[in-house]
């Protein structure tokens, strides 16, 4: 059983490995195709365009894996059962639940993995793509970072904007102080609570104005609610803003504590957060359907019919999965049920179909 098994690995690796491999050399093409416009109408150096597909490939990597899991099972399942290595694998008293245990137990492994990738590997990649597109290829002035849970931005007379939290299609900025220099020395200082973009100018609530003398004394001044007219416009921060595929689990959980404390809607990115971990497991129930959709398929129409019927399998749960999210964030659905209501659904469907299998 140990060689069968070893048997059965092998040929599931080396199926699985070509499918992800070509899944996700087809999406980087396609991808170069939908931004090769930008790349011209900027002249993007050879460079910059291949560091930008390089630092892509995880974030291909990991929305291809659930597919390439699922075509990979049915396309090993269906080899082993039309050369009747299943049948001969039975008569030797292996069951089904033998003969599968290497593919899931490989899904299950590649699923850890996927996680490990969103939450380590990929909110680095996805922030060095980010900037590459706008600095190296779109030749945009990198004007701000994200450090710490917190926003520097530098403004085009040189002041220093550090935000807490942002909302920058709302245009509202939480927890924000402005240093403002004079011949390299500071001069001003703004601390504001809330910060809310009125069309032309910002308004400031709950903050104080201190001015800096050059001898070092200073003076205080508390407001209520001040406006201030400043060039920064909302769309001058969306670009130091991250978003939630650029954090990982642990990183996005701290900034929702952040947005609950200051009485924000935390909802989309508690969604995004439960999605960190849902959507690993979507690979392993690839693998949990897939087995007994190949055997099922093979039986009534053959292989390649079988491999055709999976890709539409696979294009369906993806849209139930997408469905479900969108509705977690429009509020629709609880959190923690638009991320795995899917996930449930198919699982179960995976496990009878399995468990119902004959071969």
């Amino acid at each position: 059983m140990k060689t069968l098994s070893l048997y059965i690995l092998r040929e599931y690796l080396k199926i699985f490995l070509f499918t992800l491999i070509t899944l996700t050399l087809l999406f980087t093409v396609v991808d170069f195709f939908e931004k090769v416009e930008d790349f011209v109408k900027y002249k993007a150096p050879l460079i910059a365009i291949l560091k930008y597909l390089l630092f892509k490939q995880p974030l291909f990597i990991y929305f291809m894996v659930p597919m390439a899991i699922l075509l990979s099972t049915v396309i090993c399942m269906g080899i082993l059962s039309r050369h009747n290595e299943i049948i001969a694998m039975k008569s030797c008293g292996m069951g089904l639940h033998i003969i599968t245990m290497p593919i899931l137990l490989t899904a299950a492994l590649i699923s850890l993995f996927i996680f490990l990738n969103s939450e380590y590997i990929l909110p680095v990649t996805n922030r060095l793509t980010s900037y590459t597109y706008r600095v190296d290829i779109k030749k945009q002035e990198e004007r701000g970072i994200y450090k710490k849970n917190k926003i520097w931005f530098r403004s085009d007379d040189g002041s220093l904007w550090n935000i807490d939290l942002l909302n920058a299609e709302g245009g509202t900025l939480m927890g924000v102080s402005i240093f403002r220099f004079h011949d390299g020395k500071l001069n001003e200082r703004i601390d504001c609570r809330h910060v809310k973009w009125a069309g032309t100018k910002w308004i400031f609530s709950d903050g104080w104005i201190r001015s800096f003398d050059a001898d070092g004394s200073f003076n205080s001044e508390y407001f209520k609610t001040r406006d201030f007219v400043l060039k920064e416009r909302p769309y001058d921060f969306m670009n130091v803003s991250i978003g939630p595929e650029e954090m990982g689990f642990q990183e996005i959980r701290e900034y929702i504590k952040k947005i609950k404390k200051e009485g924000l809607d935390a909802t989309k990115y508690m969604v995004d957060m439960h999605i960190k971990l849902s959507f690993p497991t979507v690979g392993f129930i690839m693998a949990l359907i897939g087995i007994p959709f190949s055997l099922r398929t093979g039986r009534q129409g053959g292989f390649t019919v079988g491999l055709g019927l999976s890709v539409v399998l696979g294009f369906i749960i993806w849209f139930t999965f997408s469905m479900s999210v969108s509705l977690g964030h429009a509020g629709k659905l609880p959190p923690i049920i638009s991320a795995w209501s899917a996930n449930i659904i198919f699982m179960a469907g995976g496990v009878y179909f399995l468990t119902t299998s004959r071969q």
